[in-house]
């Protein structure tokens, strides 16, 4: 592996592009939330495959969101790119996106009569709303915090 300067610089690097990814991410889960709505019902084969790609990328975008990611990274980078401002950073964002989950989950099932969303409809947007809401906030306050 070629050196491209300090554990220091090669960590501001990489929490800087973290914080540009992010929002792309997001941009992709709504992405995924529109193909997913845009298509109907889902008993083609390729529907499955569009709801496990979701599932998949969700599941992805959680565990970035909870661990800090960076898993295939030396433990001294991985310690340095989750120092205690972006743990608090990724606190904050994750409280964000549980509760924009659960208002989302609180107007689905007072919106039920007007809308008429099946189950997994429903789960779709409490879990895209939330892992959103927690994307964006997680990079604008990292975002603000590298200056």
């Amino acid at each position: 592996m070629v050196d491209s300067g300090s554990s220091a610089e090669v960590a501001e690097r990489l929490g800087r592009r973290r914080a540009r990814l992010f929002p792309v991410l997001g941009i992709f889960l709504l992405i995924q939330q529109s193909a997913y709505f845009g298509h109907g019902g889902g008993e083609r084969i390729v529907d499955h495959v569009r709801v496990g790609a979701w599932v998949v990328m969700s599941a992805v975008v959680l565990f970035v969101l909870t661990t800090g990611g960076f898993w295939f990274r030396g433990s001294e980078l991985r310690a340095m790119l989750n120092d205690e401002s972006t743990r608090a950073n990724r606190a904050a964002a994750l409280e964000l996106g549980f509760v924009l989950a659960m208002a989302t989950g609180i107007v689905l099932y007072v919106a039920q009569g007007a809308w008429q969303l099946t189950v997994g409809e429903s789960i779709h947007l409490i879990v895209t709303a939330g892992l959103f809401a927690a994307l964006l906030r997680f990079s604008s306050l990292e975002r603000r915090g590298l200056g």
